[in-house]
């Protein structure tokens, strides 16, 4: 076989490969879609005091697991405490009024029936009097209604006043692990300040991938999973809903004209949608954002499911290597 011969084989050969692999992108693409950009989401709640004050003890270390109602942190309660006590005195102060003035109302009751009784012998003379006596009584009557007022609004600054004292110890509102934690005794904290941040237990895995591939992938879609983390390993779940938008379809009412996209390029890039995933079997103890990898089966069909478990392995097998 002559150089050119050879040459001319070799030719066919790589085009004949390009060509199975060119039409294998093409039909795994949109029959048994696979993607990298695949990742561990939890709930992430920052923890803030709802009041303000100077941190006096933090119960808790960095990356620790907590139950929900646990301490996490202390504000000192000093200021706190004598409020409550100020309210406190205000509300003894409120009712002692009020009794004052629930015997006042008593007493003008009772002169208003002394002078009825009069006015039926010395109508004349005694008219003026049961007037006072009406006016007395109803005046009476309108402290009784302000010294209840004044009662249940110290009622309430009390109860606004063992809020305030309650909320200076800082508990875990979910079950969780604690995240980040930079928090310390002395430092000043704001009400509605977060000192600390609380990984929730809940799990689950979110993939990103181009919209056409996902032209057959519906809600209830079978995935396998392998991660970074786990290689060699595949875990079984399941497309739970694939978000309606992402963020460059967001058009804010600005009442700004729209601004079109200019671009020169002839193939632009694919929008991508993020899949929420869920998995069919225990999520082993990763990092919230581990990295993983998504397959998809969106068709019962045999090859392209033999196709996409391939993949799956394949990709399992390398992670061991990066």
């Amino acid at each position: 076989m002559t150089p050119e011969q050879s040459f001319s084989r070799w030719v066919r050969v790589a085009l004949g490969i390009f060509i199975l692999a060119f039409g294998y992108f093409v039909l795994a693409d949109n029959y048994a879609p696979m993607t990298p950009q695949a990742q561990v989401q939890r709930y992430v709640v920052p923890v803030a005091p709802r009041v303000a004050g100077q941190v006096s003890r933090v119960w808790v270390g960095s990356n620790q697991p907590v139950a929900a109602g646990d301490p996490l942190f202390e504000l000192d309660d000093s200021d706190y405490r004598l409020a409550l006590e100020r309210a406190e005195l205000d509300l003894g102060l409120a009712e002692t009024g009020l009794e004052r003035q629930q015997a006042a109302v008593r007493v003008a009751e009772s002169q208003l029936e002394q002078q009825l009784g009069q006015a039926q012998n010395l109508a004349a003379q005694t008219h003026s009097g049961l007037l006072s006596a009406e006016a007395r009584l109803q005046e009476a009557r309108q402290g009784e209604r302000a010294a209840e007022v004044g009662l249940r609004q110290a009622e309430n600054a009390r109860a606004q006043a063992r809020l305030a004292l309650s909320r200076t110890r800082v508990r875990a509102e979910v079950a969780g692990r604690i995240g980040n934690l930079q928090l310390k005794e002395g430092i000043y904290a704001q009400a509605g300040g977060p000192l600390l941040a609380l990984v929730s237990e809940q799990a689950w895995v979110t993939a990103d991938l181009r919209e056409k591939s996902l032209r057959h992938v519906t809600a209830g879609t079978p995935v396998g999973i392998v991660f970074d983390a786990l290689p060699g390993e595949v875990f079984r779940g399941h497309v739970e809903s694939i978000d309606s938008g992402v963020r460059e379809g967001q058009q804010a009412a600005d009442g700004q004209l729209a601004q079109p996209v200019n671009s020169d390029r002839w193939v632009r890039d694919a929008q991508r949608l993020r899949i929420q995933i869920g998995l069919e079997e225990p999520l082993p103890a990763l990092a919230t954002g581990a990295k993983a990898t998504v397959q998809l089966f969106p068709t019962e069909n045999g090859l392209f499911r033999t196709m996409a478990r391939v993949q799956l392995w394949l990709v399992s097998q390398l992670r061991y290597l990066y």
